[in-house]
């Protein structure tokens, strides 16, 4: 028994030192923000920001910039490691930015080469520019935080709000599949600062040049997935706006005759905290329904102009075709398809106002 595991133990060994390829951190550098712009002539050019470590047990990493132009992204991997004195390795790569007018070619040759590097972790971010992604990769050396740190918490932060949750795996799914369509945040430069501007839509691999503000990033969130946090402004009227916290929001797809004539309901129930509102008791039963009823109208109103949006520009972003074919048997996909931009889609709000606060 002594003598087995110890082959055992033996053969784990020579496995584990065959064929690894061992890496010292002061031998390499470590890349954490890549970004892709359209260069012209079919060709794209990569800026990649790496953090170099400096000499000292408490010296803080560096940072440094590396770009090329070539046809493909390992061809400007190449380039790029033609300038460094170590080789640039991506096992903390957590974000990778896109120029909108590449984004406008179609992303999945520019995606899928991540997909099968082993050294990507599952947790990377993909995100757009309004401009070059140049521009605000160059911006991480002047920022206080490591290499990518920046712009992953600047994501994450949001996607608690305003943002839908999109990493590289689920927007492959998105990109790759059938009666969905991908969305990715939409990121610029203002001034020295890297702002949220809203959520860019795709038709498939494509940047259709259309976004969703960040302001409204919001209501499209409540529509697409089940989320606590966020908050809405709602406007009465001119200068008469009252925010809403959310507390809890649920939405469900009902789908019906998919295969012939279908009808879509989108039901969204929504728990609310509203603190002040003008011209309303909230210590009155009557009062907070009131106010219930009238933001649900008015939100309704927007939500549903929302859908017809995406109807127009013939974009799934919300998966209903992908919802339809999980609810019906023997689905008609090129039916769905071909009547989708003129499919009934009613969109149901709910909203329940469970905390209320100062009245005036």
């Amino acid at each position: 028994m002594k003598f087995k595991l110890l082959w055992i133990a033996l053969g784990c060994f020579v496995l584990a030192s065959c064929g690894v390829e061992k890496q010292i951190l002061e031998e390499v550098l470590i890349a954490e923000i890549v970004g892709y712009d359209d260069a012209g002539e079919d060709k794209i050019k990569g800026t990649v920001v790496v953090g170099v470590p400096q000499p000292g047990e408490e010296a803080n990493l560096g940072k440094e910039v590396y770009e090329a132009i070539s046809h493909d992204i390992n061809a400007t991997r190449q380039q790029e490691n033609a300038k460094t004195p170590f080789p640039i390795v991506g096992g903390r790569l957590t974000v990778i930015l896109y120029g909108d007018e590449l984004a406008r070619r179609g992303l999945n040759e520019y995606v899928d080469t991540y997909r099968r590097d082993p050294m990507v972790g599952r947790d990377l971010y993909l995100a757009i520019v309004d401009g070059k992604a140049e521009d605000v990769v160059r911006m991480e050396p002047k920022l206080v935080r490591t290499p990518g740190v920046q712009v992953k918490e600047l994501i994450e932060q949001n996607m608690r709000t305003n943002l839908t949750d999109v990493d590289l795996h689920k927007y492959l799914y998105a990109s790759h599949g059938r009666g969905i369509d991908p969305v990715m945040p939409l990121l610029e430069k203002a001034d020295d600062l890297i702002v949220v501007k809203g959520i860019a839509l795709f038709k498939k691999d494509k940047y259709i040049g259309k976004y969703i503000p960040y302001e409204d990033g919001f209501l499209f969130k409540i529509l697409s997935e089940n989320f606590k946090l966020g908050s809405y402004e709602i406007k009465w009227k001119d200068n008469d706006y009252t925010n809403i916290n959310n507390v809890e929001s649920r939405v469900d797809y009902h789908i019906s005759d998919a295969n012939r004539n279908p009808r879509v309901r989108v039901a969204v129930k929504t728990k609310a905290n509203l603190l002040e509102v003008q011209g309303y008791n909230l210590n009155r039963a009557v009062d907070v329904n009131k106010i219930e009823a009238k933001a649900e109208r008015i939100l309704e109103k927007k939500l549903n102009e929302m859908v017809n949006m995406f109807q127009a520009y013939n974009i799934d972003p919300l998966a209903l075709g992908d919802q339809a074919k999980s609810k019906t048997r023997n689905f008609d996909r090129k039916h769905w398809e071909a009547v989708y931009p003129h499919i009934p889609i009613d969109v149901d709000l709910d909203i329940e106002m469970i905390q209320t606060g100062i009245s005036e």
